[in-house]
């Protein structure tokens, strides 16, 4: 169970952070909020800033369960997942991308509270 809830742990910030990332670029801010939209400098930064964290958290946990070797091997195939899920999800269905990252995120918040328990 603990195995199962750290590897979604795992997916879970990669995908968030990745989503983070892309909302953060002119195209696909369009895609959600109109042709010609740019995101705000703050909102662009946070979410640089954001996705960053998400991802090096990713890195950081999946090195703590697996070692340093087989982690780093294990975050870059749950980027590969990510990116080719979100790959898919943006150009045709924006909106359910972004749900799909705060629910990410927030389903990552919930997991780590529920190892920290555990």
């Amino acid at each position: 169970m603990m195995d199962l809830l750290s590897n979604f742990l795992v997916f879970a910030l990669c995908y968030a952070g990745l989503s983070c990332l892309c909302l953060a670029m002119d195209r696909h801010h369009a895609d959600l909020h109109g042709r010609g939209m740019e995101p705000p400098p703050q909102l662009r930064r946070r979410l640089q800033w954001g996705g960053a964290l998400a991802l090096a958290f990713a890195l950081a946990w999946a090195m703590h369960i697996a070692g340093a070797g087989y982690g780093a091997v294990f975050w870059i195939g749950s980027l590969t997942g990510c990116g080719l899920l979100l790959i898919w999800l943006l150009p045709y269905a924006p909106h359910q991308a972004r749900r799909l990252a705060r629910a990410s995120g927030v389903a990552a918040l919930l997991a780590a509270v529920m190892l920290a328990v555990l």
